[in-house]
């Protein structure tokens, strides 16, 4: 077990076939005061998971679901096996199967179904907290009718968590999707449409065969794993190593990126046209507000935030600030949780047109006593809280 000051190197043990791991989009590794543990939150088979302010990563543990990707605001963690390319075109492909409807199960209940399913008409997932905003959009985009999301035994399975995560993803979908009045909408069923029956006379192991993505076979997953890192061994080969500490950009800040999976979701939203012109309230956008009467100017929000929400300009005539950018924040709140004199904070609700027309509001500062920018802010801090100068660095 680590403590979360020492994040870095920890998240990269889940690292797998089925998980790709960018430790330095994490915001717990960009700044140990960040609370966001949402990865920990959602696993659903316990492989991440802390106690007592400790992070505990088990990678035997990892089922390959894809539900922590699906949760953590910054895309540090990747699905894969399958990515999300290839499941957005399983889901569109058996959709037109369907007519229109795009059915997505977990694998518990499709094992249970057997060979009454068609398995050119449903997508089989490990579990149904791997599906996300970006798929759902794209399916209406496409002009898919429906999306069933397939539960199986949920309040019994080990994996439960997973349909939270679900139910999450299906409420902001269809909160976008209302907005941007579009009629398509997300559901969760308990069972399958009468659409997806199997032909009669199809045998189950034919059913089981057809499936895009097919139960995993445990003991293959870490068979394969192993023989990738005997190969890369015996070939000399070895991935490059994350460098310890990022690399500060020109304005003081650490880089800024926004997650493949926004800019898809952003560019589906584009395609459905103009949002009515409203507040919401979902899981993957926050409004921040800065106290100016709290606030010491220290702009360190800008300098933690992974996406470039909050950024940092200073003018010509001596005016600085932080500009907010509300279409890219993830809400990851690591903003909140790192500003000294709790002068920030992130709302839940964020207006429509700021999340596509690039929305900006500025925040203006006072001049700091300390010039935070400075190597020696140290010294000078020391100095205004002793209360003379007398204060020397060596």
């Amino acid at each position: 077990m680590a403590p979360l000051d020492s994040m870095f190197g920890m998240l990269d043990k889940i690292k797998s076939a089925d998980i790709s791991v960018y430790q330095q989009r994490c915001v717990a590794v960009r700044n140990r005061n960040a609370s966001c543990m949402r990865c920990a939150q959602a696993c659903t088979s316990g492989a991440i998971s802390y106690d007592d302010n400790q992070l505990i990563i088990e990678p035997d543990k990892c089922i390959g679901c894809g539900t922590c990707a699906t949760m953590c605001p910054t895309c540090a963690l990747e699905a894969h096996r399958p990515n999300d390319a290839e499941l957005q075109r399983a889901v569109l492909a058996a959709a037109q199967k369907n007519g229109g409807v795009a059915v997505i199960a977990c694998r518990q209940i499709v094992d249970a179904a057997g060979n009454m399913l068609d398995a050119s008409k449903v997508v089989a997932v490990e579990c149904l907290g791997r599906i996300e905003e970006s798929l759902i959009t794209a399916c209406a985009v496409a002009g898919v009718s429906k999306v069933m999301l397939v539960q199986g035994a949920c309040a019994e399975c080990d994996h439960a968590v997973g349909l939270e995560t679900a139910q999450a993803v299906c409420d902001t979908a269809n909160e976008l999707l209302r907005v941007w009045d579009c009629p398509m909408r997300a559901k969760i069923a308990d069972r399958f449409p009468r659409d997806v029956r199997a032909p009669e006379g199809r045998a189950y192991d034919e059913v089981r065969r057809n499936f895009f993505f097919k139960v995993k076979d445990e003991s293959k997953r870490i068979a394969s794993t192993v023989v990738d890192e005997t190969l890369k061994e015996e070939l000399g080969e070895k991935e490059p190593e994350e460098p310890r500490f990022i690399k500060v950009m020109d304005d003081g800040t650490l880089p800024h990126f926004i997650p493949d999976r926004r800019e898809r979701l952003l560019d589906n939203l584009a395609a459905l046209g103009e949002p009515s012109d409203e507040l919401i309230d979902v899981r993957l956008w926050g409004h921040v507000v800065i106290n100016p009467d709290i606030c010491n100017s220290c702009r360190m929000c800008a300098t933690f935030c992974p996406t470039g929400a909050l950024r940092k300009f200073d003018e010509e005539d001596g005016t600085f600030g932080v500009d907010h950018y509300p279409g890219d924040c993830v809400k990851c709140r690591c903003c909140e949780d790192i500003c000294p004199t709790t002068a920030l904070k992130v709302y839940d609700e964020v207006l429509t047109v700021d999340i596509l027309d690039g929305g900006v509001e500025r925040n203006e500062m006072r001049k700091p006593d300390i010039n935070y920018e400075s190597p020696k802010k140290g010294m000078f801090a020391m100095r205004k809280l002793l209360g003379f100068d007398e204060v020397y660095e060596r």
